[in-house]
């Protein structure tokens, strides 16, 4: 089963020109495919309607980091043919279920959004391994693939054995919101960590949530406002729907802002408020 989730995340990657190497945008990948995604406020994980045409519901009451994984998981359902699956709300950082459709929905959302060559390449580029880095570097490696913390612990044990028991207790004793709070002495309601070696095209915030980039980077738009620096990074939070550009990582990149608990389609989700000006 690992073996076909595998395959099928690597023929997807394949079938949207995205490589093994860098991180991809799920929501694109389904609209790519065909498969129209929609946030609405219920209580669930997701839903994916095999029907004519195909679609995804996800919930609004979920962290960013969750939804990109849910959204993995329901267009897997997808990929493999699986009939119409209502996924219910579950607690921690990764959706469990025994039913065949779901391990294999799962496994393909993690090698979806966390290829192998892509994580190990994260951790070498930055001069360490999964076993020896600390909380605070596995939660950038997160970030930079869009994914949560959590969720890379278990995806660096259980699927790519790159990390021992040991190791993963020792990152397990961390948090999202322990590690938010060391790094900036205050709790926002999300942190994305992003540092010079981070190869993303885009990422995900919401309206009030934070992000760090790279001493030195410069953002144009007004989607993101400037808090402060330190000699480590430079401090933005969300501040208003659009998009930011970013200089001054490995590539130029974007910053996607959307409401918090938005409702609609993934599509629409930062594009700038008209009434906004």
């Amino acid at each position: 089963m690992m073996l076909n989730a595998i395959d099928a995340a690597s023929k997807v990657r394949d079938a949207i020109d995205v490589d093994q190497f860098v991180p991809v945008d799920p929501y694109e990948a389904a609209r790519s495919l065909g498969v129209r995604v929609t946030f609405l406020s219920a209580s669930m994980e997701g839903f994916y309607y095999n029907g004519n045409p195909p679609y995804i519901l996800l919930s609004n009451q979920r962290p960013l980091p969750r939804l990109a994984f849910t959204c993995a998981h329901e267009l897997g359902h997808h990929w493999f043919g699986h009939g119409s699956s209502l996924d219910e709300l579950q607690a921690g950082d990764r959706p469990h279920n025994e039913k065949p459709e779901e391990i294999l929905a799962n496994a393909f959302a993690a090698f979806f959004l966390m290829p192998s060559t892509g994580i190990r390449g994260a951790f070498s580029r930055r001069g360490i391994t999964p076993q020896s880095a600390t909380p605070l570097e596995v939660y950038t490696v997160a970030c930079e693939y869009g994914v949560g913390y959590d969720t890379l612990i278990s995806h660096l044990a259980y699927s790519l054995r790159e990390i021992d028991e040991h190791q993963r207790k020792r990152l397990d004793r961390s948090s999202p919101q322990r590690i938010r709070w060391d790094l900036l002495a205050k709790d926002y309601p999300a942190l994305v960590r992003l540092d010079a070696m981070s190869m993303g095209e885009a990422y995900d915030i919401e309206i009030g949530g934070a992000i760090t980039l790279p001493p030195g980077c410069t953002a144009a738009g007004a989607a993101i406002a400037h808090v402060g620096s330190t000699t480590d990074h430079e401090l933005f939070v969300g501040a208003r729907r659009g998009v930011a550009r970013i200089a001054g990582m490995i590539g130029d990149c974007e910053i996607r802002v959307q409401p918090a608990n938005y409702i609609g389609l993934a599509a629409h989700r930062s594009l700038e408020d008209p009434d906004d000006d």
